[in-house]
């Protein structure tokens, strides 16, 4: 059964794979982030290679290299990690998009405009510190 709620895989691993750089305070592997993550280190690579452009992260060559934040994670916000894949949100939630409606009002109420703003909200007023206490390590990791 499909979720109602969906989001990509690309901006799924972007926002566990920094969040895991954000709770582990050191540089990670590509082989690391993809093993706690279950995801495939080529597709993992394209997506942290699009957070290196977008200066959230810093990628270090050669032995001992990988990848780490490059801002605080006081500065860093869900929305900054997921608008850094996907782009801005969109503020359309007619599903048509058709502009024209065959009803007076939406089926769905409010429902999908309330949902929409109180997922970008919780996006935009959370950051990587917010999430991780000073003394929390996640599982599967060093």
């Amino acid at each position: 059964m499909k979720n109602i709620i969906q989001i990509s895989e690309a901006s799924s691993l972007a926002l566990h794979g920094v969040s895991l750089l954000a709770a582990n305070r050191r540089r990670m592997s590509i082989r690391e982030i993809a093993a706690a993550t279950g995801a495939s280190e080529a597709h993992l690579s394209k997506v942290f290679q699009r957070l290196v452009k977008e200066g959230m992260i810093r990628s270090i060559r050669g032995p001992g290299g990988g990848f780490d934040l490059a801002k605080t994670p006081e500065s860093i916000t869900l929305l900054d990690i997921y608008s850094a894949i996907e782009g801005m949100p969109s503020s359309d939630t007619c599903f048509l998009h058709s502009g024209s409606c065959p009803f007076r009002g939406c089926i769905f109420g409010d429902l999908i405009e309330d949902l929409t703003e109180r997922v970008l909200r919780y996006l935009g007023d959370t950051t990587l510190a917010d999430m991780h206490g000073k003394d929390e390590t996640p599982t599967g990791t060093k």
